[in-house]
Order: structure tokens, then C-alpha cells, then sequence
């Protein structure tokens, strides 16, 4: 990693200012093992994606060409962000893995080089960490960094980085990213999307065999990181009686959501937590080895907490009911789920009898892994597709509440999970007076 002082004049650090206060939005992320970006509080900070015609970016782009000694047609535009007070970008790597390499890199390349110019002086907080190295740079206005994400075809763990917490001010920087060749993201998404022309069973596989995700985390109930879908159906002119997958409906925008547990059910949760944390068995189920296909897991059974489950049935209905828009009825509430360290939780849909509309609590985690060259292992995404075919990861902390479609939606966990354990809720409704016929 090498430090340049004065890459650009305070002039043109107030202009890319400028250019980034006036058209930013949520910044997403796209995970290791993921293809898609999405917004998630890995990364809290806003993106500004800078017009490349504009006379400085063009001039700056050559300037980081000959810095870097790269042929200019490898870089990808540039982009802005800014971090306000409590933003942070978690440690990540820039090059991709997994799906999100066969989704950005299939014409491009992976990611070489990064190059960060930092725009301002930060009040307090917002280095670069790069814990590998034991090293931060602390933000000082026109100065670059820069590094090598591959070296001799090789991808470089050892840089990984984080963008620390901003305490007070402002962070404003531009990044800029180099690929293996000439960037070409339309051909990376065209190459992409012939790959999916494959049978769905392939394409599937490809997605479990992916071990290598770091995408998102606490979501507020915005829902801004949901892509809207193409086409949503309504629930008005739909028969109320179904026999398979195919013939159920969909309600929601895309089929899942991420939002806080309501207060009163979430003290709820953790009292029971803390009541049966210590008295979890090994779980055993007809068709588990189906499901869970890697690892182990244990149960806290909610089963002689009768009271306890009606209540949060009748606490959480209208959380559902007002999602969905149709009345429901509680159906399951099997207890709180421990995923043991090597779990795989594979794709599937829940049954169609009775799992219709289904949230998942986030209750507890604990991602040390005891491995040799880090501390903590990658966070364990839930993967679910929404109702517009796209694949999405949803990372989630304990108190969030996953929504979601569970009947029609294929969802899983394909990663093998690195940590010591990982402890779900899972609350169940089915439609009222609607009719399942075999």
C-alpha cells in the first residue's frame, strides 16, 4: 500500500465535494459470494457516481493511469462517496468471488488495483484500517492511497480494509477501481446473463457452491434496498384457492423485507432466549439432512412455552397482516434455531399448506471461528430470490426481522457458516380463508 501527498489541489477537492453533496444515494455492496449490490449497514455511507465527461474526472482518471502505469481502459468510472457521523464501510476486499465474480467479471477482469483519494480533514474518526498491515490512515485532504487486490494473478487478502466510523464531521473520498482488462460492465452483465441460459438446477448449484459472501447486515425499515418489482400482482383479482407453488400469489412488492423486531416481542424473545439457551438439543426432523446439508444444528423448543408462542402470534399478525394486506392465521412456532460452525442450509421453499407469510428473528450470533489467520468469520447471509428472479442476500443482526414470502420465495443460508453459532426465530402464518387443495 503506498500513500501519494497532494494527488489533487484543495480546488479540486471542493469542486468532487461539491459534485458528491449534490447527487448521492445509500452506497450498496456487493459481497464476495454474491452478484448483486445491495444496501445493507455493512456499508452505511452514500455513493455519488461521478459524470466520467466532465473535464477534471476525465483528467483525473488519466493522472491515476499513469500514477498506477495501467492502460486507461481498465478503469471503471469513478465514484464518490461521503460518510456522516456513526457511517462506517465494514472490513471487506475490493476484487470479487464466488457469484459476483461470474456476474462483474466475465468481459472485465477482476478488480487489480484500488486507488482512494481522500477529499477533507475529518473532525474525529473515518481512517482507512487495514488490519492485516496494523495499519490506518488517517484522512488528509488531496493525499491518495493505493493498493494491489491482485498480485502475480493472485488475489491479496493481506488488504483487506475498512472504512472506520466517522465520530464527528464529515468524510468525503473518490475511488477508483482497475480491472485484468478493458472494463466493459455491459459485457460483463451480457456474458452474465447468457451463463443463467442454463437449466435452473445448474444454476442453483453455482449459487451453493459459493462459500465466500460478506454482504449485509441491519437494514432499517425503509426497505430502500429492495429492487422494485417489474410487475406486482394483486391479490383482488387472484382465486383464493391454490394446489402447488404455481398457483399461489404473491403480495408483496419482491417477496421479502428487512425491518426491527417490534419492541414488545423482541424483549419476549430474549427473555425466553435467556430461560432456554441452556437446554438446546441436537435437532432431529424427517428430511433435516435434506435441509441442513452441511454442519449440525440445535434447537430451544418453544413447545411447553404455549402462552409464550400464542402471544407473539397475536404481537406479530398485524406486522405481517399490514405487509402482505390480507388477514392471516398463526400457524407454526417451532422455537429458536442454532446453526452450528460448517452449516449449509440448503434452497427450498416452506410448506404450502401452512407457511405462506414467514419471518425470521435474528436472536443471537457469534461469529468467532478460532482460524489461524483472523479472529471472527464472514457474516452468514440469508440468500432468498425475489418474485423478479433476482438472488438477494440479506444480512441481518439480532432484533432484525426478516419478512418474507416462504411458500414462493426459494431461500437459504448456501454459505458454510464459520462461526460458532447462529440463532434464528421463526414465526409462521397461513391465509385465512383461503383453501389448499390436493
Amino acid at each position: 500500500m503506498q500513500e501519494i501527498k497532494h494527488f489533487l489541489t484543495p480546488a479540486e477537492c471542493e469542486v468532487l465535494i461539491q459534485m458528491i453533496e449534490s447527487n448521492n444515494s445509500r452506497s450498496s455492496v456487493v459481497a464476495s459470494g454474491d452478484e448483486r449490490a445491495s444496501i445493507t449497514n455493512h456499508r452505511t455511507s452514500s455513493t455519488s457516481n461521478l459524470d466520467m465527461h466532465h473535464p477534471l474526472m476525465k483528467d483525473i482518471h488519466e493522472r491515476i493511469a499513469l500514477e498506477l502505469n495501467l492502460n486507461i481502459e481498465k478503469g471503471e468510472a469513478l465514484q464518490g462517496q461521503v460518510y456522516k457521523p456513526g457511517e462506517y464501510f465494514k472490513p471487506h476486499n475490493d476484487f470479487f468471488t464466488g457469484p459476483a465474480y461470474d456476474m462483474h467479471c466475465k468481459a472485465s477482469g477482476n478488480r487489480t488495483h484500488t486507488l482512494m483519494i481522500y477529499l477533507n480533514n475529518v473532525e474525529k474518526g473515518g481512517g482507512t484500517n487495514f488490519p492485516t498491515l496494523n495499519k490506518i490512515v488517517e484522512p488528509e485532504p488531496g493525499m491518495a492511497i493505493w493498493w494491489r487486490n491482485m498480485e502475480d494473478g493472485k488475489l491479496q487478502d493481506k488488504y483487506l480494509h475498512e472504512g472506520v466510523e466517522v465520530d464527528l464531521g464529515k468524510k468525503y473520498i473518490v475511488t477508483s477501481w482497475w480491472r485484468e482488462k478493458k472494463w466493459d460492465g455491459i459485457g460483463d452483465e451480457r456474458l452474465y446473463n447468457e451463463s443463467l441460459k442454463t437449466p435452473k438446477q445448474n444454476v442453483v448449484k453455482k449459487v451453493e457452491v459459493n462459500q465466500d459472501a460478506q454482504e449485509t447486515v441491519e437494514e432499517l425499515a425503509n426497505k430502500s434496498y429492495i429492487i422494485k418489482a417489474n410487475q406486482s400482482k394483486s391479490t383482488k383479482t387472484v382465486k383464493k384457492e391454490f394446489s402447488s407453488k404455481d398457483d399461489f400469489p404473491t403480495f408483496s412488492e419482491n417477496g421479502f423485507t428487512l425491518i426491527k423486531c417490534p419492541s414488545k416481542t423482541w424483549d419476549l424473545i430474549r427473555e425466553s432466549y435467556e430461560l432456554l439457551k441452556e437446554k438446546s438439543t441436537v435437532e432431529k426432523f424427517e428430511g433435516k439432512e435434506d435441509i441442513i446439508t452441511s454442519g449440525d444444528s440445535e434447537i430451544m423448543s418453544f413447545d411447553h412455552l404455549s402462552s409464550v408462542k400464542s402471544i407473539i402470534h397475536e404481537q406479530l399478525l398485524s406486522t405481517h397482516e399490514d405487509w402482505i394486506k390480507e388477514p392471516l392465521q398463526a400457524s407454526y412456532i417451532y422455537g429458536i434455531r442454532s446453526y452450528k460452525k460448517g452449516a449449509v442450509l440448503a434452497s427450498h421453499v416452506d410448506r404450502i399448506a401452512t407457511h405462506h407469510i414467514s419471518s425470521i428473528i435474528i436472536v443471537d450470533k457469534d461469529l468467532t471461528c478460532g482460524c489461524q489467520n483472523k479472529k471472527y468469520a464472514d457474516d452468514w447471509p440469508l440468500d432468498i430470490q425475489g418474485h423478479d428472479g433476482e438472488w438477494y442476500k440479506v444480512y441481518a443482526q439480532p432484533g432484525d426481522m426478516i419478512l418474507y414470502e416462504s411458500a414462493v420465495c426459494e431461500h437459504g443460508r448456501l454459505e458454510n457458516f464459520g462461526g460458532n453459532y447462529f440463532r434464528n426465530f421463526y414465526v409462521h402464518y397461513k391465509l385465512k380463508d383461503w383453501a389448499y387443495v390436493e
